[in-house]
């Protein structure tokens, strides 16, 4: 990570912890669209914990749509979080799966969780 981005990442939990949510998920989906991992784990970590507004979890899911394309485990995992945490259970156990088939050593422990939870 540049010097860039670690300034910017420093600004976007500076504005997490400020609770300026938009500008904090403006600053992490820059950093993550520059980037040559794009995991967008800041972006699904502010999904789950309920600040982000629905356009921004709009752009989120075209980003992590984007990356399903590309097979790229690790945020296909963050995917399925997020969409474990939306209650959408059937979106949410196809990504998880398919990380875990990508080898994601998180993704069959999440799985898991998802597969003998009571319904």
């Amino acid at each position: 990570m540049s010097d860039l981005n670690n300034a910017d990442f420093a600004e976007g939990l500076r504005c997490q912890r400020l609770g300026l949510y938009p500008q904090a998920f403006d600053q992490f989906i820059t950093i993550e669209a520059a980037g040559l991992e794009r995991t967008f784990r800041k972006c699904c970590e502010m999904a789950w914990s309920n600040q982000l507004q629905e356009r921004q979890i709009d752009r989120l899911i075209y980003e992590l749509d984007t990356e399903v394309k590309r097979k790229n485990g690790i945020a296909i995992y963050n995917y399925g979080l997020v969409m474990e945490f939306m209650k959408n259970i059937p979106k949410a156990t196809e990504l998880l799966k398919l990380a875990d088939e990508l080898k994601v050593p998180e993704a069959r422990t999440a799985l898991m969780r998802i597969l003998l939870v009571p319904k």
